[in-house]
């Protein structure tokens, strides 16, 4: 599955992304055939890169949109794994 990068601005601290990411997924499900793996946050720049398993841009974009997720931008990656020399 192709896999994506999914930047946000949010002007957030800690306690309320936990809150926020809490209540989001309380109350939106997401869509067979995506995959949330994980958030790298930086708080001091109110930057968020979301790690996604998705069909495509267009339907991750759409999900955001159908959730009131801002963003900024969304990029296809490869992911290098340096034991095998491979992108997977």
């Amino acid at each position: 599955m192709p896999k994506f990068i999914a930047v946000h601005t949010l002007p957030v601290d800690e306690t309320q992304f936990k809150t926020m990411m809490s209540e989001t997924a309380s109350t939106h499900k997401i869509p067979a055939g995506f995959n949330y793996k994980q958030t790298y946050c930086d708080f001091t720049g109110h930057k968020f890169f979301c790690d996604w398993e998705a069909p495509g841009k267009e339907a991750l974009e759409q999900v955001f949109q159908t959730i009131g997720m801002p963003w900024d931008s969304i990029h296809l990656v490869k992911v290098f794994n340096p034991a095998t020399g491979k992108l997977e």
